[in-house]
């Protein structure tokens, strides 16, 4: 387990060793300056308390969804493009291991960009709007976590398919582009099909990776989907994703 622990160690230290990983991080707590100053200035949406801005906030994930698909998409492929590959599996460690610890790496990744973005967007709303307005705060403080917790599951299920595509096809691009595209159009595609009556698009992943639904109000793609169905899918799809990366990347020649 040291040896593993050790490699994680390694893997962060490959992320957060490159300029791009400290932009990124720059990037998201601009961002959260940018929409604070916004939302003061420019826009009247009578915000007068730091939680309702903590909320809003969620709406800014699509920057953690993209900077942790470019690190999930490279974390693999990367080894095969500088061609560092067989110095990492030179080391008294099996491949599945080295796999494993890359995809931690990457979840931490996640982790840490969220938690930049909550606390960036707490200290920000107090610099900006205070804590002097009427509110709650336990229940919004409870909403808020809530809605952060599902969005996870969303982001995880997006960095799990990029990882995959990077370990399959060794190519940063592919896994970083794919997985972008599927982003912006898989709700479209969801969309389309449940209107024609494709009941079988409750099976596709981007048809339950938001469990909003089932927590926050609304109803599901598809008439007759359950929470235990959509977290079936996905663990299904997560098995499926990580399998796939597993499999070639532990069986397939380094050459190949």
């Amino acid at each position: 387990m040291s040896s593993f622990i050790r490699h994680v160690q390694n893997e962060q230290m490959k992320i957060y060793s490159r300029t791009r990983t400290w932009v990124m991080l720059g990037i998201v707590v601009l961002a959260v300056i940018l929409m604070a100053v916004m939302m003061k200035y420019a826009m009247d949406l009578g915000v007068n308390h730091a939680f309702p801005f903590l909320g809003m906030s969620t709406n800014l994930t699509w920057l953690v969804f993209i900077f942790s698909v470019i690190i999930a998409g490279d974390s693999v492929a990367s080894e095969f493009t500088w061609g560092t590959i067989k110095l990492l599996l030179i080391r008294p460690v099996t491949r599945a291991k080295i796999l494993a610890a890359k995809y931690v790496s990457v979840f931490i990744f996640l982790i840490t960009l969220l938690l930049v973005l909550f606390i960036a967007s707490y200290f920000v709303g107090l610099l900006f709007f205070g804590l002097s307005g009427v509110i709650t705060e336990q229940d919004a403080l409870t909403n808020i976590l809530r809605v952060y917790g599902l969005k996870w599951v969303d982001l995880l299920m997006s960095v799990t398919l990029a990882f995959m595509i990077s370990a399959a096809f060794r190519s940063s691009s592919l896994a970083i582009g794919l997985s972008m595209l599927l982003m912006f159009t898989a709700s479209s595609v969801v969309f389309i099909l449940v209107n024609f009556k494709y009941t079988w698009a409750k099976y596709l992943l981007f048809a339950n990776t938001d469990l909003s639904p089932y927590f926050m109000g609304g109803n599901p793609p598809v008439a007759g989907m359950t929470l235990g169905f959509s977290v079936t899918v996905l663990v299904v799809y997560w098995v499926l994703f990580y399998g796939i990366a597993w499999l070639l990347f532990t069986k397939r020649d380094v050459a190949g």
